[in-house]
């Protein structure tokens, strides 16, 4: 049994069930190279089902969320429609108006008023005729479902079907929904809770983004990481003042005193001559006490401590550490790569069980595990890439017997080493198959990385990858929270701020850790392994492979191009170790 589930709004992605597992997921943008691409995945659609062996037609259904702004220009829905569907790179409407995501989300704030050309619900059959048409499949086999549906499905495979819990959705908005509250409660979901858009947390977070003069949709975790260095006596004005426009209600939806998709006019009045990084503090701080209100007034209604986090907003690995320390929590799971990527995969498993809910019959998803679920490369594959390319006359190249015990040696020697072997991650996260590796115990490590490398911003901080026996030395988890996928940040131990300086963020000294196990990735077990009998430091640091403002590196042909436009000397693909002469 196969479904295929697509989400085709910004970080379009594809996923694919096979009989309750998901087997292959991969976002487009690793494709098309273009940062958080926009519409049909096709590349995407065309890898999961070439990984399982299938065709479009062997599907029992395609999934999709109807997450689709509509404007006010009379041909702009029809345009629109065309730039999710059109099969081209650069999506023909929307590059050829200029609109990255960011400035089409200017476009949006700048339009000033909600004009509904096109019915939603038409809009929403004219896309499935599209798709019935463009992959020649059956009509009735296309469902959609809302966006914050998606979100809040994408999780329920990691809650017990025996047990019940509660599933939280947050993000600026889909489907004109902005938060959810859902019972998960014997395999059903129930809605309890929904909040229209205009008091959306999520949208007063991006245009804080944009007013501190980054791109929203894409730099909000640059807000999170300037937070901490701000003063808390020049916080709270500010808080003071941001605390009265959006709030939390008894019937656990947002309230706001005005329309958040308007918030830039607010922060241009009220916040002209704050400082930067005081601003960041109190969106920061904002946005951590009322999600914390928002969950402890769930857990009190229903009496269920179990949750669940999806949506964009739980992006925010801080917020997501306080949630996990509240005393009413006693369970948590937070989606990874909870983002819109992330509705893709909440799509698959909709269709799966609508499938067994069909036939009458209980259906038998299987736990998100690890995450590499993307293409791979083989040997023979960079064997060819380079000889193809010439790769000799610029590196020198060798085939190494144990190159995870190289790579270890390189790192424990000071140096800085790129990795791309195995399956691809899939999400926002570098998971150690497409990383940038380093020793975490050199502090002068992060000023290289950001400033030869990634091209960061200064005060952003890195991650390690910490063997799992050497949790307990480093990471403060007193509820023992599986943390494979850096997606919630804990407080650091004393030896984790002697053996990893350069992993944590340098003021609050919190760490964003991918605890990694034997089962889960072997082959990068063995590197961490092998530096800890060379340094007796049980992680190291990892940092997505890409430049800055680029998607992380899926081929061998992204691995290369990121080296040659950066400082990076060693890159490691497969068995074969090529080095700057």
């Amino acid at each position: 049994m196969y479904v295929l589930g697509l989400n085709i709004g910004h970080n379009a992605t594809a996923a694919l069930i096979k009989d309750g597992q998901l087997i292959a997921c991969v976002s487009e943008e690793r494709f098309s190279r273009i940062k958080n691409h926009t519409g049909i995945p096709f590349k995407s659609i065309e890898y999961v089902l070439s990984f399982a062996g299938i065709k479009i037609g062997d599907l029992d259904l395609i999934v999709l969320d109807d997450h689709y702004p509509i404007y006010k220009r009379p041909d702009f829905g029809k345009q629109f429609l065309e730039a999710y569907t059109k099969k081209t790179k650069k999506r023909r409407f929307l590059s050829a108006m200029g609109y990255s995501f960011p400035n089409l989300f200017k476009l949006y704030l700048n339009l000033r008023e909600p004009i509904k050309i096109n019915n939603k619900i038409n809009f929403r059959n004219a896309l499935k005729t599209e798709l019935s048409r463009i992959f020649n499949f059956p009509r009735e086999k296309v469902l959609t479902i809302y966006h914050h549906q998606a979100h809040a499905f994408s999780v329920i495979q990691n809650i017990p079907k025996n047990e019940k819990g509660l599933i939280f959705t947050l993000d600026g908005e889909g489907s004109g929904t902005c938060a959810k509250v859902s019972v998960f409660d014997k395999g059903n979901v129930r809605c309890i809770s929904r909040t229209h858009k205009s008091a959306s947390l999520g949208y007063l977070y991006a245009i804080a983004t944009m007013y501190l003069g980054m791109k929203p949709l894409e730099h909000e975790f640059k807000v999170m990481g300037l937070a901490p260095y701000a003063k808390e006596y020049s916080v709270k004005k500010i808080y003071d003042e941001l605390k009265k426009v959006i709030w939390i209600k008894k019937d656990l939806s947002f309230g706001s005193s005005f329309n958040m998709p308007f918030a830039d006019l607010f922060f241009h009045k009220e916040m002209k001559y704050s400082r930067f990084d005081n601003i960041a503090g109190a969106v920061q701080r904002l946005t951590e006490d009322l999600t914390l209100k928002w969950i402890a007034m769930a857990i009190k209604k229903t009496g269920i401590s179990r949750i669940a986090l999806s949506g964009g907003v739980f992006m925010n690995v801080k917020a997501n550490q306080k949630i996990a320390e509240m005393p009413e929590v006693k369970k948590i799971f937070v989606m990874p790569s909870c983002g819109d990527e992330a509705n893709a995969i909440g799509c698959a498993i909709f269709g799966y069980k609508q499938l067994y809910k069909n036939k009458n019959r209980d259906y038998n998803l299987k736990s998100i595990y690890d995450l590499y679920l993307g293409p791979e490369y083989s040997d023979k594959d960079i064997r060819k890439f380079i000889e193809d390319n010439k790769v000799k006359q610029k590196y020198y190249v060798k085939k190494i017997s144990n190159i995870n015990k190289k790579i270890a040696q390189l790192l424990a020697s000071g140096e800085i080493v790129a990795r791309c072997s195995g399956r691809s991650e899939w999400g926002a996260r570098a998971l150690g198959n497409r990383s940038i590796l380093a020793n975490p115990s050199h502090p002068d490590t992060i000023k290289i990385l950001n400033e030869t490398i990634k091209d960061r911003d200064f005060w952003m901080h890195f991650t390690p990858s910490i063997l799992d026996k050497f949790e307990k030395k480093y990471v403060v988890n007193p509820k023992k929270i599986f943390a494979p996928y850096m997606a919630i940040t804990f407080n650091s131990t004393s030896l984790a701020k002697e053996h990893l300086p350069a992993a944590m963020h340098p003021y609050d000294t919190t760490l964003r850790p991918q605890v990694v196990t034997r089962d889960y990735n072997s082959d990068y077990y063995e590197i961490i392994e092998e530096f800890s009998k060379l340094t007796g430091i049980g992680g190291i640091l990892n940092t997505s492979f890409n430049l800055h403002g680029e998607p992380n590196v899926l081929s061998p042909e992204d691995a290369l191009h990121t080296v040659e436009n950066s400082s990076l000397k060693y890159l490691a693909m497969g068995s074969y170790l090529l080095e700057k002469k």
